[in-house]
């Protein structure tokens, strides 16, 4: 019988902190406990009190690392996540007799992974702001530590991205470099679509409130459309450092009225928050892969996207925008506000697409990528 595969995986954010990586983390292990693979998973908790959960085999370690957002990091938060790391996964290691360590994002996770090579080889998966350029923000950031990105990336026995435009960005910083692309799926069964509205009039956006993903231009073109089409509506799901500004935009422009912000909505709770709307919008400037709007298309939302939101999503129904270009967004919005028949057809094409996005696949990819690593180190898997 073949031994089981033990995993030790890194990542500081875990349901409910986080986004993309969050969940991709959460459905990803769940899906390979279910295989029988072994893990144990180090990462942040959202309170003070650190914690171990079981999941029969596996367990989750819940580090404190005194975070004060769901949603957004500092970098003090993100060093101390990676020294409380550490000290968790040195005893780990030398306990539990891991085959190797997954560590998504390069940093903090892929230092700590780094730091542990001698015993342990590793994979490495990019998710976005981890890869320099990815995001203005970390500008700085990342050229102060380029080199320890290349030696963390090199010493892998696997990098992965999750959309081919990220492992494109990854090579501008180390070109040469073997990338493979996995990624993200959407649990279809959770994320299902609601009854249709005749005559709806709801936009929802779900995003962290960042300048990348450039909400501003979403909250525009509901201002704009409001002289259009009567009734309209915006519900903004997200937090981070531009909710403020986006707050005091919406009384700007006299649209505040037609303005939800959700700054926390419990996960269980999302489905519904998609199936309560008529229309999707993201018009990111940069994504690795949006779970976003994987989550959309299950829910049958009609889409409007920038090129650079659907990183990664094959899927040709969505109206295409610009980064910035609310007119853009309101004309869309308007095309599909105005025919219920093809907002209805537009929404039967979504679900539809979401159906190629599934996390037994994604696992899968994994499960290779592991088996690989493990037996080029000698781990006779």
């Amino acid at each position: 019988m073949r031994e089981p595969l033990r995993l030790l995986v890194l990542n500081c954010e875990y349901p409910p902190l986080g986004g993309g990586a969050a969940t991709a983390t959460m459905h990803l292990l769940e899906n390979l406990r279910r295989q029988g693979v072994e893990w144990d998973l180090v990462t942040a908790a959202p309170g003070g009190t650190p914690r171990v959960e079981k999941r029969g085999r596996c367990a989750i370690h819940f580090l404190p690392v005194g975070k004060k957002s769901l949603h957004y990091w500092t970098n003090r938060e993100l060093l101390r996540y990676a020294a409380a790391a550490m000290r968790r996964s040195r005893p780990l290691v030398r306990r539990r007799r891991f085959h190797l360590c997954h560590a998504f994002f390069t940093l903090p996770s892929g230092a700590v992974a780094w730091r542990l090579r001698k015993r342990l080889p590793y994979v490495v998966s990019l998710r976005g702001s981890d890869v320099p350029g990815f995001s203005g923000r970390y500008g700085l950031f990342h050229a102060l530590t380029l080199a320890l990105t290349r030696r963390i990336w090199r010493a892998a026995g696997a990098v992965t991205a999750n959309s081919d435009d990220l492992r494109a960005l990854a090579l501008e910083s180390d070109p040469g470099l073997s990338i493979d692309v996995i990624g993200n799926g959407v649990d279809t069964r959770t994320f299902t679509p609601g009854e249709f509205c005749p005559g709806g009039r709801r936009v929802l956006t779900v995003a962290r409130l960042v300048p990348r993903k450039d909400v501003p231009t979403v909250l525009r073109a509901v201002a704009l459309l409001r002289g259009e089409v009567p009734g309209v509506t915006l519900t903004i799901v997200g937090d981070g450092p531009e909710a403020r500004r986006i707050e005091r935009l919406s009384r700007r422009l006299g649209a505040a009225d037609a303005v939800e912000m959700r700054r926390s909505v419990p996960r269980g709770e999302m489905p519904a928050v998609y199936r309560r709307a008529d229309a999707f919008v993201l018009t990111s400037r940069r994504e690795g892969m949006s779970n976003t709007i994987l989550e959309a298309l299950a829910c049958g939302l009609p889409l409007v996207a920038s090129r650079q939101a659907m990183a990664g999503i094959e899927f040709d129904g969505a109206r295409l925008v610009e980064p910035g270009d609310a007119a853009a967004v309101a004309g869309a919005l308007e095309d599909l506000f105005c025919d219920d028949r093809a907002r209805r057809a537009a929404g039967k094409a979504a679900r539809a697409a979401a159906g190629r996005y599934d996390w037994d696949g994604v696992a899968a990819d994994y499960l290779r990528i592991y088996r690989r690593v493990a037996a080029r180190e000698g781990g006779g898997l």
